[in-house]
């Protein structure tokens, strides 16, 4: 029932920030992206790798034409190959460098934040990542595009929990939509 109430909450947090861009006169945008997290490395060790399924929402403050600043908030959900899952809730502060100030093109983006652990079922942790964008305009308020990049996570425990922490690093690729 928790991570249904995620959901709604996730969906009002995308739904006000899409009005807000409009009102805003393309001062802010709001994207969403979806995708996976194809496994690079681990200090897990046992040869164990990762694989994750993503989903991320942000908000954007356009500076000027070409750079941008904003928050954002998502999930990743990774599996290892024995079967066991992490979970993270990522809260990120994100840079962007839009190449054309349409915001159409390509795009440069780092962030970073750290996973909250806010349900029993939430894992915590260091997160960063950079990539590059591609997205073409569908029309005056939406452009689609492909994101690539590298994505960095922690998975810390509890100092009574059995098992120590360890690191991620995974190539990133997804889907996105982009509301202007």
């Amino acid at each position: 029932m928790k991570l249904c109430s995620l959901n709604y909450l996730f969906i009002i947090f995308l739904s006000l920030s899409a009005f807000n861009s409009y009102s805003q006169g393309r001062k802010i945008v709001n994207y969403t992206e979806i995708g996976g997290l194809i496994h690079q490395s681990n200090t897990f060790g046992n040869n164990a790798e990762f694989n994750a399924f993503r989903t991320r929402s942000g908000i954007t403050r356009i500076i000027n034409e070409n750079y941008g600043l904003g928050i954002a908030l998502g999930t990743d959900n990774y599996k290892r190959s024995n079967g066991a899952t992490y979970n993270t809730l990522p809260i990120t502060i994100n840079a962007a460098y839009f190449f054309n100030p349409d915001l159409t093109g390509f795009k440069a983006d780092v962030y970073g934040g750290y996973s909250i652990k806010l349900f029993d079922n939430l894992n915590r942790g260091l997160t960063a990542g950079a990539g590059l964008s591609y997205s073409v305009s569908v029309n005056k308020g939406i452009n689609l595009g492909l994101q690539t990049g590298y994505n960095y996570q922690e998975i810390d425990f509890p100092s009574t929990f059995f098992q120590p922490g360890f690191n991620m690093g995974s190539f990133r690729i997804g889907l996105g939509i982009t509301f202007k």
